[in-house]
């Protein structure tokens, strides 16, 4: 039998509908996947993948949404979107995303989610622009990388960049898409214990972790990623917000999810959890994920 996840990641596939638009002064591809049994007026959720993803991390779940319309870009820099002239910073991803939003013509306002590094994007944006219905924080970075309980890691990885940052471009970027770097990575985030499964995360990091435009774009991108926090956000965002997240998760703990819940400005929030799974809820439980996600927008459309 053929495992669940790619199961559901074939189906979005077979759906999808590959389209391009420019925003500000790049062009960004992007993947529409319409509702299969929709029940309810247009509503819609636009997903925002992680660091040195791109849209292909999240088709699983598009592939077990139902009732609505989902729209997967990949960011500036990744995929098959053009780079930053300027430096991927959070504020340029966050006019980006605006500009998307708005390039998507939509009749109403969307849903946005963002997973890990996304989660960060889809926070600042929803700080300073009005554009969305709610808010979805898929395993967000809740506080500060260089603080906490996984501070030492991050500082590890973040002379790991360095290093990757100071070689001859050709050698730093053999650094950043090596196999052990990127398989370690995929070994120490995977919680199942379901081999096949296993295998396919390690698959799905092999095909699509390094798809990135230059060794400029990853690092810039990694500063950004351990130089911001949800948490950074969380007294200006004013719209309702779900967050799914893993007990298990690697990078940032239960509890500091549960401080950043608290301290949402939000009128409406509410936290899922799920055990026995960590950062990678959109790789080992995507059909758990999409039903939580269709509950939420049926509740708040």
């Amino acid at each position: 039998m053929t495992l669940q996840q790619a199961q559901l990641a074939e189906v979005a596939r077979a759906a999808a509908q590959p389209r391009e638009v420019t925003t500000g002064e790049i062009k960004t591809s992007f993947w529409f996947y319409p509702a299969r049994n929709r029940t309810s007026p247009k509503e819609s959720i636009v997903f925002i993948h992680g660091y040195r993803g791109n849209h292909h991390g999240l088709e699983a779940i598009a592939g077990a949404m139902k009732n609505y319309d989902v729209y997967i870009p990949d960011l500036p820099g990744f995929g098959a979107s053009e780079a930053f002239k300027a430096n991927h910073d959070i504020d340029s991803y966050a006019e980006w995303l605006d500009d998307f939003i708005k390039s998507l013509k939509l009749q109403k306002k969307p849903h946005l989610l963002g997973h890990s590094f996304g989660s960060i994007v889809v926070s600042a944006y929803a700080s300073r622009f009005d554009g969305i219905s709610t808010l979805i924080l898929e395993n967000p970075i809740a506080s500060p990388a260089l603080k906490g309980p996984k501070a030492l890691m991050t500082g590890i990885a973040r002379a790991f960049f360095w290093l990757a940052g100071a070689l001859p471009e050709k050698s730093g970027d053999a650094i950043l898409k090596s196999w052990p770097m990127v398989r370690g990575m995929s070994i120490v985030m995977s919680k199942s214990r379901i081999g096949e499964l296993r295998r396919w995360i390690h698959h799905q990091h092999d095909q699509n972790f390094n798809d990135f435009a230059s060794r400029r774009v990853a690092l810039e991108g990694y500063e950004t990623s351990i130089s911001n926090c949800v948490g950074d956000y969380a007294d200006t965002i004013k719209v309702p917000v779900l967050m799914l997240i893993g007990e298990k998760d690697d990078i940032t703990s239960v509890s500091q999810q549960r401080k950043l819940l608290a301290n949402l400005a939000s009128p409406k929030k509410e936290l899922v959890s799920f055990s026995k799974v960590g950062h990678l809820t959109h790789y080992e439980i995507p059909q758990a994920i999409a039903e939580a996600i269709e509950i939420w927008v049926r509740d708040n459309d």
